[in-house]
Formats: structure tokens, sequence, C-alpha cells
């Protein structure tokens, strides 16, 4: 007996969260370690409706209508990297700008790996830029996981898709 034909974005079970990795579009070739995160947030999206549209004469009944879709912010957490990381540069010059240089949006993407490091589920975070940037806070009394800096990007988005990335 050999393992079922699977469709694709199926599973034998389900995939751990742990194992996934981040491309950035046109930033530039980027070292390895300039994307490592420890954590990625925000990969969801809601449909924004209209509930003002009520029907003359029937007070019992409400037209609940579809408007937008709303995303939620992307958020990228990992160790805190020098500098001259690409990465970070993109970032402070978007923040910085003032609007001087138009922004330069990227597309990102982030992919759940299985595990032979293959990705199993791509979400592609659509004309992506950074929004905010922050450090976990300063503590001469933290030891273990709270000793380690933590940088946390936050990140707008056009559009969020999701498939399986293909060979």
């Amino acid at each position: 007996l050999g393992m079922p034909e699977l469709e694709e974005d199926q599973f034998v079970f389900p995939p751990l969260s742990f194992h996934f990795a981040v491309e950035v579009g046109e930033v530039g070739h980027l070292p390895e370690k300039d994307l490592l995160f420890t954590e990625a947030t925000g990969f969801g999206m809601e449909l924004e409706v209209d509930t003002s549209m009520v029907e003359a004469g029937n007070n019992n009944r409400v037209y609940v209508l579809p408007k937008r879709v709303k995303y939620t912010d992307l958020v990228l957490k990992r160790g805190i990297v020098s500098s001259d990381s690409k990465f970070y540069k993109w970032c402070e010059e978007t923040i910085n700008t003032n609007y001087a240089e138009p922004i330069k949006p990227q597309n990102i993407t982030v992919n759940l790996l299985d595990e032979s490091g293959e990705p199993l589920i791509t979400w592609n975070f659509i004309d992506a830029f950074p929004k905010k940037m922050e450090v976990s806070a300063l503590n001469a009394k933290a030891s273990g996981e709270g000793a380690i800096l933590i940088e946390t990007i936050t990140i707008a988005y056009s559009e969020l898709t999701r498939g399986k990335k293909k060979s």
C-alpha cells in the first residue's frame, strides 16, 4: 500500500506552523539571515458589509450587502539584525521617506514548508510596504527567550492570495 494521491493543497497530516520561510520581491538578493523570522502573523481578510439598506414599510428586515475586502497587517518578528541589512534599509527608507521619494512596494511571500523544506502552502502579500518598526524593551533582568532583543515589522498590503507554490 502506498500513500494516497492527494490533490494540490491537501495534506495527510495537519502541517506544523513553525517551519516557514519569507521571500521579498525586488529589494535585491537578500542574504538568508536577512529573512529569518521567528513569527509571522496577519494572514487575514474580512469582507466589509453595509447594513444601512432597509426595506420601506418592513421594519423587520435589514439587507446586508457586501462592500470591500479588508486585510489585516502582516507582522514579522525576529531577533534584531544589523542596520546594514537590505531588508532593514528598505523598511527604514520607506517609513522615513516623507514622500520625497515614492514608496517602493514589494511582493512578499510566506511559504509554509514541509519536512523536506519544500513549500506546502504560500501566502502572497501583494504591493506590501512596511508601516511600522519597533524593538522590544531593553531589560537588564531578562533571561531565557525574554533576553533576546526582538524586532517587529508591521507591513500593509493591497491583496492576499493563497496557493501552493509551483515547482
